[in-house]
């Protein structure tokens, strides 16, 4: 009797396999923010806010579905934002209507990807009061520090002991 040697057949298939696999996940792939072309940022702390710009990895459909929405971590309360448009086929944005008060924030989006299957994710982004120019109160402490030392030279000069030109 002859043995039969099934190792090549089932090698040639596992190797078939693991390629349409790929293949197919590949066709099937969905599309995610590009973190670091995006804004805000994910985790980024924010002092100005006047438009949500979402980049993505690879092309959406322009459907009509796509998405931008803007709500607060901690209660959940949408924040009216403008319409979602198009720039191009990997980035949509919305403009900030009015900016909202300091606090934690959620970005959420759901768009469609090209190869037709609806995605949506998120992320957060913390928003911090602008910080006050201190330039005025520079120049006031200066002004103020000028001032005092004039004033304390004036006494010092006015205290002195004249000295008489009569008695030489």
């Amino acid at each position: 009797m002859r043995k039969i040697n099934l190792r090549k057949p089932f090698l040639v298939l596992t190797l078939i396999a693991a390629v349409l696999l790929s293949i197919s996940s590949q066709a099937a792939a969905h599309t995610t923010v590009d973190k670091e072309n995006s804004t805000p940022q994910p985790a980024e702390i924010v002092t100005d806010l006047k438009e949500i710009r979402l980049v993505f990895k690879s092309p959406l459909i322009d459907d009509g579905k796509a998405k931008i929405s803007l709500a607060t971590v901690r209660e959940g309360q949408d924040i009216p934002i403008g319409e979602t448009t198009f720039e191009s086929p990997t980035v949509i944005s919305a403009d900030i209507l009015q900016t909202p008060k300091p606090g934690q924030y959620v970005i959420r989006y759901a768009v469609t990807a090209e190869d037709g299957d609806l995605n949506d994710g998120g992320y957060a982004f913390e928003l911090y009061e602008k910080a006050v120019s201190s330039m005025p109160w520079l120049f006031i402490g200066a002004a103020l520090g000028i001032l005092l030392i004039s004033v304390f030279l004036l006494r010092a000069y006015s205290r002195a002991p004249q000295k008489d030109e009569s008695d030489g």
